[in-house]
């Protein structure tokens, strides 16, 4: 859906079922192939006119944020798409996406390869859980760890289900070796992260609730004896919707 008709659909939502007229729109003395809307006497500009201007758009969950910021760094509902750019093949401008999608924000490029229920296998009780498999690579020139960008192995990663639950315990002591690996340029590693809920929960519940999101955050603090590194969005936490693959 494009920026006009998303605009034109919010309008017809709220009932304002009156007639629109377009008009011209000149983005920094250029004329746009976007157009405006004139709805009751007030001038909508769609939402994918804004990037031109600096502004960051957000849109999903029902809610629609703007910021200013890096001009066309753009995160929306609909599944993004990559680009190439400095850092690295299919570089992002924003840090979401799908199952399979190379993300990048401007230290890290990551993906997630696999979603699958999984069982206990270390004794633990724990029961039913959910493995979710990351590909993760270094998108710098230096030889750095995710420890040196702000990630703390204990608390970084997040499971998000539709009714509002959220999962953070990785059983599996390879993630704490993970976060503190040194990584040269290029370099990297898949790792399957082994995720349960708080308390043990029947199988059949589990394999009824199949996790939305995938959210690797606290990538924020670079460490200062890192020279020429840091990240060219201004949140590099990874948000991958689990329900939409590339």
């Amino acid at each position: 859906m494009t920026g006009m008709s998303c605009l034109i659909t919010s309008i017809l939502t709220l009932g304002l079922l009156v007639p629109a007229s377009a008009q011209t729109l000149i983005l920094n003395g250029k004329v746009s192939t976007d157009k405006t809307v004139v709805v009751g006497g007030k001038t909508y500009v769609p939402l994918s006119a804004l990037p031109g201007l600096g502004i960051q758009v957000s849109t999903g969950s029902g809610v629609t944020s703007l910021s200013s910021g890096k001009a066309g760094a753009v995160t929306t509902s609909t599944p993004p798409t990559a680009n190439n750019g400095a850092g690295g093949a299919n570089q992002k401008a924003s840090v979401s996406g799908c199952i399979n999608e190379w993300l990048f924000n401007g230290i890290w490029r990551m993906r997630v390869t696999k979603v699958q229920p999984i069982k206990d296998e270390g004794g633990y009780n724990y029961g039913s859980g959910w493995g979710i498999s990351v590909e993760m690579k270094n998108g710098t020139a230096q030889t750095i760890r995710l420890a040196d960008t702000g990630i703390v192995y204990n608390g970084a990663m997040n499971l998000a289900f539709a009714d509002g639950d959220s999962w953070a315990k990785d059983t599996r002591d390879g993630w704490q070796d993970k976060t503190y690996a040194k990584l040269p340029q290029g370099s990297g590693f898949l790792y399957t992260f082994r995720m349960y809920p708080d308390v043990k929960t029947a199988d059949a519940d589990v394999l009824a609730k199949p996790p939305q999101k995938f959210l690797l955050e606290d990538l924020k603090k670079v460490d200062p004896d890192l020279k020429n590194v840091g990240f060219t969005v201004p949140d590099p936490s990874f948000r991958v919707d689990l329900t939409c693959k590339k």
